[in-house]
């Protein structure tokens, strides 16, 4: 999958606006994604304090990958799992987690019912963060 290289943080968020937020996305399996611009934030910003997680600083890593995220939805092939809360420190079937290999590409969806989904966001994993999500369950229609 290639990178997409632009020039300012605005000619990433205009990408993410007209290629996601102003059009109708699919995952293979029909579940339509909808995206907002307000998540624009939340998913290509990392924290500089993990712990507070300000989501401050702009991520180039995250921000050339932003073709990625309809790439991975729409793969068959897509390793899928049941995302953490991390609040409750338990599983939630309403979490949808996608990743790909080799790159440990994570994809992260809000389930809203079984034909609609939020996105939430999309990242590289680290490989113990990927080994994590891989020993979670596997995600179906029904939740795990």
């Amino acid at each position: 999958m290639e990178l997409l290289k632009l020039q300012t943080i605005e000619e990433y968020r205009k990408y993410f606006v007209d290629n996601y937020c102003n059009t109708n996305i699919y995952c293979y399996d029909g579940m339509k994604v909808n995206f907002y611009e307000d998540q624009f934030e939340h998913a290509f910003y990392e924290s500089k304090n993990h712990k507070k997680r300000d989501k401050s600083i702009f991520s180039m890593e995250r921000a050339q990958r932003i073709p990625w995220i309809k790439e991975v939805l729409m793969n068959e092939e897509v390793e899928i799992y049941v995302g953490w809360d991390r609040e409750k420190k338990k599983y939630n079937e309403n979490r949808r987690i996608s990743i790909i290999t080799p790159e440990n590409y994570v994809i992260v969806l809000n389930i809203i019912n079984n034909k609609k989904a939020k996105f939430i966001t999309a990242y590289v994993a680290s490989k113990t963060n990927a080994t994590k999500i891989r020993s979670a369950p596997k995600w179906n229609k029904k939740g795990y």
